[in-house]
């Protein structure tokens, strides 16, 4: 996945407007990640005196499973970045870099790690989603449990003997 900009770099504009569709074609990250291939690059490169930057942001879909009911669904995912453009990468940096090489840009690194920075840890079917019964397992969305409405925890039981 390259960027080029080349033309950009040696003209007198000050911002270039970023809309690609990049395509991942490494299938182990995306076997890994569960992720579509397909992702949206978006965002604007701007020439601040000897310097550049790039405020952008990447939207790609991935298949997630609910924390609560445990079903497949497809997420999409956006996630905004800032990263400076440099000849050569300075390892003690803390900001994300973007190595220019003869004006193009390698994007496949880039974008995995912003990939993998930006994954949820737990994911939602939908918000109002009530997930499983924790006693016969049926998908509370789908159906309604059969299961007694007042099952307790047996270690409490004594505890409702102070109150009779």
């Amino acid at each position: 996945m390259l960027l080029k900009i080349k033309k950009f770099l040696s003209s007198d504009d000050v911002s270039l407007k970023v809309n690609e569709k990049l395509t991942i074609e490494d299938e182990e990250f995306l076997k890994e990640t569960r992720l579509d291939k397909n992702i949206l690059l978006t965002g604007e490169i701007l020439k601040i005196d000897d310097s550049l930057t790039f405020s952008g942001k990447i939207e790609y879909l991935v298949k997630a499973q609910c924390a609560r009911c445990l079903e497949e669904f497809d997420k999409k995912i956006e996630t905004k970045f800032s990263a400076g453009l440099v000849q050569n990468e300075d390892m003690e940096s803390d900001e994300i870099q973007m190595l220019v090489t003869d004006g193009m840009i390698r994007m496949d690194e880039i974008v995995k790690q912003l990939i993998y920075l930006s994954m949820p840890m737990k994911s939602l079917c939908r918000d109002d989603c009530k997930g499983i019964c924790p006693n016969c397992g049926v998908n509370l969305n789908e159906e309604i449990c059969q299961c007694e409405s007042r099952l307790t925890d047996p270690r409490f039981d004594k505890l409702k003997d102070l109150l009779k």
